[in-house]
């Protein structure tokens, strides 16, 4: 396992992408949102918020009606996709700098099958979080440790015991960004560095913590950051607001 190495606020800003004065949305990419379900309609919210807060030039909801619904009064400077046939969303994948997919959706058969196909169909960064860790694949991807118990096949106690053996593992094997989240954030890059968030308080320990990440790392990986600065980058922001 790597040395372990501390985000830093000096790391951070020299990591962030500058803002020209003369610039405009589509400098700064596109994210489309899959997230959100009935039962969890906030997480949709929280998750797009994220990534508008963390500077995409647009952020597009692709989720069910009442969904939308709940959001559009919230975040009128999205875009929606309502009620679309799968292979509507299918075809507007593609045209996405960063898919975000998962938040507020969960881990079943209907939800894997489709965070299947959007890895097919997507061209661009993935970040991956609750449902959507239901399909592996490369970007980043935003557990917490019960959700990495699952997909390393370990109990949430081995997790918690060796959770840098762990994050670092799993990045190793499915070639994405691991941010395995907790009272000191780990992002495991696939090519062995390992950083650990400095920032964050228990203020946290909340339900939409997760979605807001997940969303911030999807808006800075929408201006060009790699993953791997992305994930660094999302996970010290995150904290810092909280601190």
């Amino acid at each position: 396992m790597a040395a372990i190495q501390d985000i830093t606020r000096e790391m951070v800003f020299s990591l962030l992408p500058p803002r020209a004065p003369e610039s405009h949305k589509g400098n700064y990419g596109k994210v489309l949102a899959v997230c959100g379900c009935a039962q969890y309609r906030g997480a949709a919210l929280l998750a797009c918020l994220g990534a508008l807060r963390a500077g995409a030039g647009l952020v597009t909801l692709a989720a069910p009606e009442c969904v939308c619904a709940a959001a559009a009064p919230r975040m009128p400077e999205a875009t929606y996709l309502c009620a679309e046939s799968r292979e509507a969303l299918l075809a507007a994948a593609g045209q996405y700098t960063v898919c975000l997919a998962g938040c507020g959706r969960t881990a079943d058969t209907a939800t894997a099958d489709e965070m299947r196909a959007l890895l097919a169909a997507a061209k661009g960064t993935f970040v991956l979080d609750a449902g959507g860790l239901s399909a592996i694949g490369t970007g980043v991807e935003t557990p917490h440790p019960g959700e990495m118990a699952r997909l390393a096949g370990l109990s949430v106690a081995q997790v918690l015991q060796m959770p840098a053996d762990v994050a670092c593992g799993f990045a190793r094997k499915t070639g994405a960004v691991t941010v395995l989240k907790g009272h000191r954030t780990l992002v495991a890059a696939p090519g062995g560095r390992l950083y650990r968030n400095t920032t964050g308080n228990a203020g946290l320990a909340r339900g939409g913590s997760g979605d807001l990440l997940a969303g911030m790392v999807a808006g800075l990986a929408a201006q060009g950051l790699s993953p791997e600065a992305a994930a660094v980058c999302g996970v010290w922001l995150h904290g810092a607001a909280a601190d």
